[in-house]
């Protein structure tokens, strides 16, 4: 029960506590908002220059510095490459990275020194391009005499194919020479292979003319030896093509390091603008330091008085409010909860009108509670007492490993019924019905609910199958001598029921859900063999 402090005081409004209260956190908000506004407004002014200054050229210069280092990427690319299609890929992309550096040197800086690194850069690039370009060309040419000296291979074989073949296979073995040599990487050793080739060729050519008919033979050798060692052969093609190879590498190098040194450059002065957005912040930040020293002050003051608000609203208001709070808790929960309350305010008033109101709901409660439980119409059992009854029974009968038996009835041609005497009378025919089945139930324990419609159901605890044979031949007996008039029914001229039976047995436990479902079958079965009976699920 709550009661109420008998010394009564002076009224004190609450809305005008919380008035105040907002009132002076808002003008302390509104005095630290004004000097943190003025003091943030040259913090501002020096942010706004890095924004607009500093920042965007380390931005740039870091971006500057990114394509330098692409440019080592693309130089790397046209070194390597062994085609001219890979070569004018690389070419596009030096050029485009060079136009690229050059514009955003531009924007940055005004430094001859790096105008000048770069075109240096650009010089030993188009160099560098020249340089492999005419590499390229001599390993085409190269190639082109590998696939003449292929065909030859060829000619020779044909040549050879009725006679004997040991001038063939020293020429195809020269061949491969030829082909291995090609491969070789080494200027020494080049010139050694092509010495070796000359000797072959020379046998060869020693071999056909102590031969007849080798006019052909000496022919394929000559012209061998002109694709190997003829002025523009591929003896001289090769050593060219080595010293292009060494010439590129060295020139590759050099660009490298120019284009390192540019990085360099750029490097040191990324630095130096770090170093200066460094210092202006730190000059910025000591500045701040000595403007937040009021506002800190007044911060301070303004905790300090919020504080006592809140310790004012938690003594007069919080802590009141959560006994009020656990009084809720605790009628909700079905306690009596002795609270006492001093004040004369809100709060108070609030607790006498909800003890008034907890009263008055206690007894509607009641009432609601009977009226949930029950039919409106019959004034037995509804579904849902008829599901927590259900339940209970068969948890009940589980402990004490016994049975529970339920009856599903159904009004027979309960349709016709409605639609010849009319709704009313099919109304009153249900509550006949519903005072007959429980004017039939002998038993206490035994109950009777209505499942919907024209449907009713019985739950017997502590009854088998043939206990509730009988009660269905008694409730059947009984609707026979209330003879309620149903001409329109196919089966009798009074008002009869069908009547399926089912049983939950300690060795078969069935759910509510089951057990309905199997007298439902068996309500099924009595309905099909003739009605006016009953039948039991088996």
């Amino acid at each position: 029960m709550t009661t109420l402090s008998a010394k009564k005081v002076a009224r004190v409004s609450l809305v005008k506590v919380f008035s105040a209260g907002l009132v002076g956190i808002l003008f302390v908000f509104i005095l630290l908002s004004y000097f943190t506004f003025t003091r943030l407004l040259s913090f501002e002014s020096t942010l706004t220059d890095i924004s607009n200054k500093s920042l965007p050229n380390l931005i740039q210069i870091s971006q500057l510095y990114s394509q330098a280092s692409k440019l080592l990427e693309s130089t790397e690319l046209l070194s390597k490459s062994s085609s001219d299609a890979s070569k004018r890929l690389a070419e596009k992309q030096l050029q485009s990275n060079l136009m690229n550096i050059r514009n955003s040197a531009k924007e940055i800086f005004a430094n001859e020194f790096l105008d000048t690194q770069i075109n240096t850069i650009s010089i030993e690039l188009n160099e560098f391009s020249d340089l492999i370009e005419e590499r390229l060309q001599t390993k085409n040419i190269i190639e082109l005499l590998r696939t003449q000296a292929y065909e030859l291979n060829l000619k020779a074989i044909d040549t050879e194919r009725l006679n004997s073949s040991s001038w063939v296979l020293t020429f195809s073995q020269v061949s491969v020479n030829v082909s291995r040599v090609l491969n070789e990487k080494r200027l020494q050793r080049v010139r050694f292979s092509f010495n070796q080739l000359k000797e072959q060729l020379n046998e060869l050519s020693a071999f056909s003319a102590e031969e007849q008919n080798n006019v052909a033979k000496r022919q394929l050798t000559e012209q061998f030896k002109t694709l190997l060692f003829s002025e523009n052969g591929m003896e001289s093609l090769k050593i060219q093509s080595l010293r292009l190879e060494g010439r590129a590498l060295g020139r590759e190098r050099f660009v490298h390091n120019l284009i390192v040194d540019y990085v360099t450059q750029l490097g040191f002065f990324t630095h130096q603008t770090e170093l200066s957005i460094t210092s202006q912040v730190a000059s910025s930040v000591s500045k701040m330091k000595e403007q937040t020293q009021l506002i800190r002050l007044i911060l301070i003051g303004g905790v300090v008085f919020l504080i006592a608000i809140v310790i004012l609203f938690q003594q007069r208001i919080l802590k009141r409010i959560g006994v009020f709070n656990q009084m809720l808790l605790s009628r909700s929960q079905g306690f009596d909860y002795q609270i006492e309350l001093d004040g004369n305010d809100e709060i108070t008033d609030l607790v006498e009108t909800f003890n008034e109101f907890t009263q008055t709901i206690e007894i509607q409660k009641q009432k609601l509670e009977k009226l949930s439980m029950s039919d409106g119409l019959t004034g037995i059992a509804n579904r849902r007492a008829l599901d927590i009854r259900l339940e209970h029974d068969i948890e009940l009968s589980v402990r004490q490993r016994s049975t529970v038996t339920i009856l599903l009835m159904d009004i027979d041609c309960f349709k016709l019924y409605n639609d010849n005497y009319g709704h009313l009378a099919g109304d009153q025919c249900l509550k006949d019905v519903a005072n007959v089945v429980c004017d039939s139930l002998q038993r206490d324990t035994d109950f009777v609910g209505r499942y919907g419609g024209e449907e009713f159901v019985c739950v017997l605890p502590g009854t088998d199958t043939q206990g509730a044979a009988e009660v269905a031949v008694n409730i059947i007996e009984k609707m026979r001598h209330k003879a309620l008039p149903h001409i329109y029914s196919d089966v009798a001229d009074y008002v009869t029921m069908s009547i399926g039976i089912a049983t939950s047995k300690p060795t078969e436990v069935l759910t509510p859900e089951t057990i309905i479902k199997r007298a439902d079958t068996a309500l099924y079965v009595a309905k099909n063999s003739g009605k006016n009976l009953y039948s039991i699920y088996s």
